[in-house]
């Protein structure tokens, strides 16, 4: 099933522990399209929140992660506002985070009502 599947993509990924993996709690889904060199792909992300320790160190057991950077929500923010850093579907991911636990807000975000009204049609 989908939380089996983190599980072991949190392993895969990130060297995170099944004890660690099994704190997660899912927060909904994102559905987007996107268009490449093929036609128009249609996707749904599943998330899920899951805080770890300032200690924790990340490890990449499969070698799809390039390097891992701690960052500031503010700074990653910045990052994709600015420049393509991160995949698309990502961006996707960390907006919908800022928007949940208030780091975006009407008060901060001239896009703020565009972003909440889309955050389930963005990439398209």
């Amino acid at each position: 099933g989908l939380f089996e599947n983190l599980v072991k993509e949190c392993f895969e990924e990130a060297g995170i522990s099944e004890t660690q993996a099994n704190q997660a709690i899912a927060t909904g889904t994102i559905s987007y399209r996107h268009t490449d060199g093929r036609g128009l792909k249609r996707d749904i992300l599943y998330c899920y929140d899951l805080e770890l320790p300032d200690s924790f160190m990340p490890v990449c057991h499969d070698g799809e992660v390039e390097s891992f950077q701690r960052l500031p929500i503010d700074e990653v923010l910045s990052i994709i506002a600015k420049s393509d850093a991160f995949k698309y579907n990502c961006n996707l991911v960390i907006i919908d985070f800022a928007i949940r636990h208030g780091v975006l807000t009407g008060d901060n975000t001239p896009e703020y009502a565009m972003l909440c009204e889309r955050r389930n049609q963005l990439g398209g």
